[in-house]
């Protein structure tokens, strides 16, 4: 697996492609007693115990008083309490540092933003070149960032984790199984009612339960 994101044409702000990384960085679901048979019923699930964290957390960056404070945290993969979040544990320090600089570099460029694509095309534009820095870094930095500009995802961005999910759920085939991301118009009804950021969290979190289903709802 390659550490480095490659450089294309610019989208809005700017252009990025990016290679998967490993599928393990994504939160299992704890034993439950319930039977997730059925693709609503995931949901259901995921808006009980999954959702309110994943608010918070949004909800985190934003209220951060400036982007710069933004642009720290989110670049440091810090939460609340100053701890490094989960998914982003391994990074090492060095990458960190490098990849805060490039970001704060880039500030005036990020606030010109509009649409969250453009956000996270420019966040892996200014990581392509960063050693140990790879797709689920580049899409918690974009969310993280986008939640203080006020820019949502519109589509479901694909990391390695998500994309698992979302080929246990038959949304991906051999010939496009490194896309980057779906559109809502690829998702089946039942998630078509969540954020594209929830569904990007599920597919990541249920993957094993979503390969168990015989369809989809």
């Amino acid at each position: 697996m390659s550490s480095r994101l490659n450089n294309v044409s610019g989208r809005g702000c700017g252009g990025a492609t990016v290679r998967g990384m490993n599928a393990g960085s994504c939160r299992k679901p704890e034993n439950t007693s319930l039977k997730l048979t059925s693709l609503a019923a995931i949901v259901r699930d995921y808006l009980i115990r999954f959702q309110p964290e994943h608010e918070q957390e949004l909800t985190w960056f934003r209220n951060q008083a400036s982007l710069e404070d933004a642009l720290r945290l989110a670049s440091r993969a810090e939460d609340g309490q100053g701890h490094r979040y989960k998914h982003q544990r391994r990074i090492r320090s060095r990458a960190i540092m490098d990849a805060s600089r490039a970001l704060t570099d880039a500030h005036d460029d990020l606030r010109k933003c509009t649409l969250f694509h453009q956000l996270w095309s420019l966040v892996g534009s200014s990581l392509a070149a960063i050693k140990g820095v790879r797709e689920l870094y580049v899409y918690d930095c974009a969310l993280r960032l986008g939640a203080h500009l006020g820019l949502q995802p519109e589509k479901v961005y694909l990391h390695a984790g998500t994309r698992v999910g979302a080929k246990n759920l038959g949304l991906l085939s051999r010939k496009n199984a490194r896309k980057q991301w779906l559109e809502p118009t690829e998702l089946p009804p039942a998630l078509r009612k969540l954020p594209a950021s929830d569904v990007e969290n599920l597919l990541c979190i249920y993957q094993t339960e979503l390969a168990q289903l015989k369809r989809p709802d």
